[in-house]
């Protein structure tokens, strides 16, 4: 059983999500230390499960955001950074302590596992030196320095960019600044003083690239339980679409705290709340709660100026952010999150949600976990919508990145949103119902799919037509304008057209890249959307496509500022309360 909770600070809030025993008893608590970055994206998955299973022991388990990152008060630019971090810790290891049970343990990854052995020694600052029960170092970095190190590194050959001559390191999705770098580059494992718990247990790589010599310090100065990381090259050294879940590791971990925190199981009384205020803006205070929407309890993260708190009155309409790719509701790098409290600053409510099977929210029944362009997409923002605006669902702007571009798309054509707004949008050529092993070429897409350039029935039926399509992807813009009226179901570009002309708002965000795969063949029908007042597209060479970039970032976050503040922004009372249709545990 799954809930969310702010802990931590009132004027800090930290966000987390609790995975809690069915029977609502426990013999103890884990506190789960998050990677950084990308790594954290392609590990929440498999923290996630870790906590089931945990949960399924009789463990509860608490997944936090650490200040300024997830869904927790703050943000990348605050002062102070490590240490907030390395108090986030405590503050988590605290609420596990007031959770009624009398064992705590602290599990962490990579540079998560980092901070956890960092936050729990000697030195860890407002830490009062009493070890908790267990602590699992999970493929730990053994030093800030090395870490900065590999993610320059990353940076520098997935998008040419890492360092700004300032003292700061740019990594995939997040920046450090310089006081950061020098926090960081400070902190090295094999240096901490103290127990820091009763039973430690490492597991690393069985051919760690660097720390060799960090590690067995820190082994030579307490007693360590050591084992093996596998498949790590395969869970946080890949993009997060292909993580796998090192199912082994996680029975291993599993079983250890099993052993650790054994006990009589207690009631558990979490304390927790409901809201919290993550900033101020012109239109006063800014909340967030989290909720569950939709029939099958999808998760959403609103975010509203207080005035406008339940039982209050609204302006205009609200944006609906979506999932972009296997990225959880916090969006791209943040951005989302970022955003949305943006808006909510100028008086504009948003929500970003999960959709079914990623991030926060349950798959649907037969749906499998992390399917990115899944059938029932449209289901789900349709629910959304009606839980957003239940008087008229049609009053929401949707915004989406990659396949979160498309679903908005998809989505507005069934549901005739008030606008969309997608960033590099991908348009998949095979729908997920036309992927399973056993499809056959009579297969059907959902017919109210319009933007998918799904081919038709008998381009599927040929012989090798996916090596077909493989040479056409190569082909210039004359042959694409024949392939898109003969050969696919339905023409993007044309599914825009629709919209503008049923009165949706369009803004489409992309790069030279990905700009030329989504007209490529429609030019004509390109120029005279453009002409259209319904219509805007901005291409910009700066812009990659997963906006791993931090100056893609602000030129995105900008372009669609002015969009939704100037086409959407508060100009009318009487939004209705967002109805949360079963509520949280």
């Amino acid at each position: 059983m799954d809930f969310p909770l702010w802990f931590g600070p009132a004027d800090r809030s930290l966000f987390a999500m609790a995975s809690m025993p069915d029977d609502g008893s426990a013999s103890g608590a884990v506190v789960l230390c998050a990677p950084i970055g990308l790594e954290g994206v392609c590990a929440r998955q498999t923290f996630a499960t870790l906590g089931h299973a945990l949960a399924d022991v009789g463990i509860l388990a608490f997944r936090f955001d650490y200040d300024g990152t997830g869904d927790s008060v703050g943000g990348s630019e605050d002062p102070d950074r490590v240490a907030a971090w390395l108090r986030g810790v405590h503050h988590a290891v605290s609420l596990a302590h007031r959770s009624g049970v009398s064992k705590v343990a602290v599990v962490g990854m990579r540079l998560g596992a980092t901070f956890a052995a960092a936050a729990l020694s000697d030195e860890g600052e407002g830490w009062d030196g009493d070890p908790v029960d267990g602590l699992v170092l999970w493929d730990p970095c053994p030093s800030g320095r090395s870490y900065l190190r590999a993610q320059r590194a990353l940076q520098f050959f997935g998008v040419g960019q890492s360092d700004h001559g300032d003292g700061s390191v740019e990594a995939p999705g997040v920046v450090f600044d310089a006081d950061t770098v020098a926090a960081l580059s400070a902190i090295d494992i094999g240096a901490l003083r103290g127990q820091l718990a009763r039973r430690i247990l490492l597991l690393a790589r069985k051919t760690p690239s660097t720390g060799t010599g960090v590690l067995e310090r820190f082994c030579a100065a307490r007693p360590v339980e050591r084992g093996t990381a596998h498949g790590q090259e395969r869970l946080v050294d890949v993009e997060p679409f292909a993580a796998e879940i090192p199912h082994a590791d996680v029975e291993v971990v599993t079983r250890w705290l099993a052993d650790t925190l054994t006990g009589e199981r207690v009631p558990l009384s979490v304390p927790r709340r409901q809201d919290a205020i993550v900033g101020v803006g012109e239109a006063g205070s800014i909340v967030e709660r989290p909720m569950s929407l939709g029939p099958i309890g999808l998760f959403g993260m609103v975010t509203e100026p207080q005035e406008v708190s339940p039982g209050g009155r609204g302006t205009g309409p609200t944006a609906l952010f979506l999932n972009a790719g296997v990225i959880d509701h916090v969006g791209p790098a943040r951005l989302w999150v970022d955003l949305g409290r943006r808006w909510a600053a100028q008086g504009m409510r948003s929500v970003r949600c999960d959709l079914s099977g990623l991030g926060n929210s349950p798959p649907r029944p037969g749906q499998p976990d992390d399917e990115v362009y899944m059938p029932e997409a449209i289901e789900d923002v349709l629910d959304v919508a009606s839980a957003v605006s239940p008087d008229d669902p049609a009053d929401v702007v949707l915004v989406g990145l990659c396949s979160g571009g498309y679903h908005a798309i998809e989505a507005a054509l069934v549901l005739g949103a008030r606008g969309v707004c997608a960033v590099n949008p991908a348009f998949p050529p095979k729908p997920a119902e036309l992927r399973a092993a056993d499809a056959a070429p009579t297969n059907e897409i959902d017919r109210r799919r319009k933007a998918a350039p799904a081919r038709k029935r008998w381009v599927r039926s040929l012989p090798a037509h996916d090596l077909l399509g493989g040479m056409l992807e190569r082909m210039p813009d004359q042959v694409w304008w024949l392939v898109n009226r003969v050969a696919v179901e339905h023409s993007p570009v044309r599914a825009l057209r629709r919209l503008v002309d049923s009165g949706v708002r369009i803004l489409i965000v992309s790069g030279d890249r990905e700009a030329r795969v989504i007209w490529r063949g429609e030019g004509r029908l390109r120029r005279s959307l453009e002409a259209s007042d319904g219509f805007r597209n901005v291409v910009d060479p700066g812009i990659d496509h997963e906006l791993f970039k931090s100056d893609a970032r602000r030129l995105a976050s900008s372009i669609l500022t002015d969009e939704v503040l100037g086409a959407y922004g508060p100009r009318r009372t009487g939004t209705a309360p967002l109805r949360d249709r079963r509520g949280f545990p």
